[in-house]
């Protein structure tokens, strides 16, 4: 059975073949697929690069999961427009199913952000990008799109996860809406009840009260997105959850035109008119938006100023990772886990190009897991060569066992054998005195002794590394120790064997487990958030 169908490590099926694709490089992961840059090759020496996402091993035995893939791409492969970022092919192969979707070269509108002074466009920027997203929203909505599953007529497609990371840039400054991984398609005869889906800061009232939604949720959607890009915050930014939906509720916001008083008051007042609480009071549909839109789009020149910014946060990520693999690669040990994503939830994907279907899509951040294991193994054993310590065996026996990140974990022989008593314990319960101690013998035996007097000492084989994988239902980020780690599902984390303290939440940690991993060891944790 090929690599692509085992549930291996993320970066082992590199370089495989999954039927007519070849994977590149792996590009993020959400919360049931994963995103690969690949080739697709056909007859007479064609070759195609495309965003691959495939429904994780985790997934694939689930009815459930895969239903709402396939509808995904059957729904989002009905669209074809400019602004849309278009499927190419859908279908499952040897029991993996899988969607090819357009390649965006650039960034996701998330991290453009994120490196913009005070995280805020220029107010022609703004107006630029909500005409394009606009554009995109009126093929969408628009009557006739084709048929549900029933056969009846859609009457529009509602995409209901509107949000910085679903709107790709591109460096040619195209602007493209993404992932219709929650999408719903609105039938003449079936207006049913809708399930609460989608990101709490940008979800209407309509969509958070689970009624049933047209596409002014998605002018709702879109609004935030605009007056986030233009006012540097979002209008309803509560200190939880269930805060920000009091105030998505209520309708109370700062006015926009204090957060940008040199945007003209104008422009304010179109994005503001879209976060309306009563969606009667919201522009009537897409088609509207764009003609009250139209007196503040720029010229064409435009464009080519947001991909030079695409360009730059691109050019200075790249920059960021690799001084941050260089850091990292220096230290003899790393004690924190590796950054994998912001706080805003965006996957790190070190520098591969924006795609769609993974959230958040083309952002640029630290290193991967691997990556930076790879460069830490290499500069290591540089540097122990430079230094006249490590004979060719004992760097042939390092390299055997790849790096892992340790994340201050206790190693005390006697501290986790009490821990043995205590696996599963939450926070709150007590643990052993024995959990604070350290094993300092066997942190000298681990690095390399030097005898002014005599060779170099040999270096002590580094212990098996554990792997961990967590699984967050329905979705959610981890923390190591309480530190962020990244957007779960993790799959196969190498960590030192040790004590960890594993959280999951989404906004903040929620629900704890403390565990203890000895060498070699697989384990895998499951968070239920919603019980």
């Amino acid at each position: 059975m090929s690599k692509v169908h085992s549930q291996t490590s993320l970066s082992d099926i590199i370089g495989e073949d999954f039927g007519p694709y070849r994977l590149i490089r792996r590009l993020g992961v959400g919360g049931m697929a994963e995103t690969y840059e690949a080739i697709r090759r056909g007859p007479s020496g064609f070759a195609q690069h495309v965003c691959l996402k495939l429904v994780l091993p985790f997934f694939r035995d689930n009815e459930d999961f895969v239903r709402l893939f396939e509808r995904e791409a059957r729904l989002a492969a009905k669209l074809r427009h400019s602004n849309i970022v278009g499927v190419i092919d859908f279908g499952e192969i040897d029991g993996t199913p899988y969607m090819a979707l357009e390649l965006v070269d650039g960034a996701d509108l998330r991290v453009l952000l994120d490196a913009q002074d005070g995280a805020r466009l220029p107010h022609d920027l703004v107006a630029l990008f909500g005409h394009d997203l606009a554009a995109a929203l009126e093929h969408a909505h628009a009557p006739g799109a084709g048929r549900d599953a029933d056969g009846s007529e859609i009457d529009a497609i509602v995409h209901r996860d509107i949000s910085p990371g679903n709107v790709l840039v591109s460096r040619r400054g195209e602007v493209l809406l993404s992932d219709f991984g929650v999408a719903k398609a609105i039938s003449g005869t079936s207006r049913k009840q809708s399930a609460v889906k989608g990101k709490v800061p940008y979800m209407s009232p309509e969509q958070l009260r689970a009624e049933p939604l047209d596409g002014r949720a998605d002018l709702f959607a879109l609004g935030v997105v605009l007056f986030e890009a233009l006012g540097g915050q979002r209008p309803y930014d509560g200190a939880h959850d269930p805060a920000t939906i009091m105030l998505t509720l209520s309708g109370d916001h700062p006015p926009l035109h204090g957060l940008a008083p040199d945007a003209p008051p104008e422009l304010c007042g179109v994005i503001e008119s879209l976060l309306r609480p009563d969606r009667d009071e919201r522009p009537e549909n897409a088609s509207v938006l764009i003609d009250l839109l139209d007196e503040f789009v720029p010229s064409q020149r435009a464009r080519r100023k947001v991909g030079k910014l695409v360009a730059q946060c691109r050019a200075a990520e790249d920059r960021i990772s690799a001084e941050d693999a260089l850091a990292l690669a220096a230290a003899a040990k790393v004690t924190d886990p590796l950054p994998r994503q912001s706080e805003t939830g965006s996957q790190q994907t070190g520098g591969a190009p924006s795609i769609a279907g993974a959230t958040p899509l083309g952002s640029q951040g630290p290193p991967s897991g691997a990556q930076t294991r790879r460069g830490f193994g290499r500069t290591l054993a540089g540097t122990l060569l430079i230094a006249g310590v490590v004979a060719a065996g004992a760097i042939a026996l390092w390299s055997a066992e790849p790096a892992t990140v340790q994340v201050d974990a206790e190693r005390d022989s006697s501290a986790n054998d009490a821990l043995d008593k205590t696996d599963g314990k939450t926070d709150g319960e007590t643990q052993s005195k024995t959990d604070e101690a350290t094993d300092d013998a066997e942190q000298a035996a681990a690095a390399p002794s030097v005898d002014a007097a005599g060779p170099a000492q040999p270096i002590a084989t580094p212990p098996r590394p554990a792997r961990l994988t967590v699984v967050v239902f329905p979705w959610g980020k981890v923390w190591v120790n309480g530190k962020p780690y990244g957007l779960a599902p993790l799959k196969n984390e190498p960590l030192k064997p040790g004590r960890y303290k594993i959280s999951a939440g989404q906004e903040s940690p929620f629900k704890t487990q403390t565990i203890r991993l000895r060498p070699g060891q697989r384990k895998t944790l499951d968070f239920d958030l919603t019980k």
